[in-house]
């Protein structure tokens, strides 16, 4: 599935997770399009649970559920990101819940491209209620290449947050606000006085908006960068306070993806 309009060019892979495989802006990809595993790279959805969530376990109404593990001791991204999506509309794919997740819903989302512009909306249904959170995993690459063969870049991702989740000894969140740290980051920041954006200098900068109150830049590996809206923190099914999904109530979220062209090498 492509989309298209004033230089940007959109593809999305209803079979790889539903996800964004390209993104290119005047013949410039921005993200990464290989990667280690299916958590390396293009941009994926995450639901019904964002991050690791604690021992791959949580308990809901009297009731443990319990996950594969795939990331050590912890259940990492959901469950949708290895599932084939559909299909269902113009820009838009969905992809039904299945086992192991004990409840029925269907996630759906949609993309549309306007000049400058990229909005992504998720809505994830319940057919009975169900605690969910849900967020987005892109990865945009740390150095963007020109047709004729230089580079733009390396990339400088600026965020300013105000406090973020602190992390016990497991690395998940404790629960306590405290104030963030210094780059490399890998943490889930809250309050931030403006969206965070990724800057290739003399191409393009790149704000990630979101209805999403959290955001996870990452900044650890020489492949790219992220920078990630959530609707929750990591292991939120396990803390007090997460969403719950109703017939009726959906759990929806939104992103934008906002650029502007920078003169010089690369730009325009």
């Amino acid at each position: 599935m492509q989309l298209e309009t004033d230089g940007c060019r959109a593809v999305i892979d209803p079979e790889h997770g539903g996800r964004l495989t390209s993104f290119s802006v005047d013949g410039r990809e921005l993200l990464v399009r290989e990667g280690r595993d299916m958590y390396h790279w293009g941009s994926f959805v995450m639901a019904p649970w964002v991050g690791r969530l604690r021992g791959g376990a949580f308990s809901w109404n009297g009731r443990e559920h319990r996950f594969p593990l795939n990331a050590g001791e912890h259940a990492l991204h959901g469950l949708v990101t290895p599932a084939p999506w559909q299909e269902v509309g113009p820009g838009t794919v969905a992809v039904d819940l299945a086992e192991p997740w004990p409840w029925r819903g269907r996630l759906v989302h949609s993309m549309e491209l306007e000049p400058g512009l990229a909005r992504f909306r998720l809505e994830l249904t319940a057919e009975e209620p169900m605690p969910a959170a849900l967020g987005w995993h892109p990865w945009f690459l740390r150095e963007i290449a020109a047709p004729d063969g230089s580079k733009a870049g390396p990339v400088v991702l600026n965020a300013q947050p105000r406090a973020m989740y602190g992390n016990d000894e497991t690395g998940l969140p404790s629960g306590e606000l405290v104030p963030p740290p210094d780059l490399p980051w890998d943490y889930a920041f809250v309050d931030l006085a403006e969206p965070p954006r990724a800057t290739w200098p003399g191409f393009l900068e790149l704000a990630v908006e979101s209805s999403c109150p959290i955001y996870v830049p990452y900044d650890w590996e020489p492949q790219g960068i992220c920078i990630e809206p959530w609707t929750a923190p990591p292991n939120s099914l396990n803390m007090p306070g997460q969403a719950i999904v109703r017939p009726g109530e959906p759990l929806v979220a939104t992103m934008t993806w906002r650029w502007r062209r920078l003169t010089g090498v690369g730009g325009q």
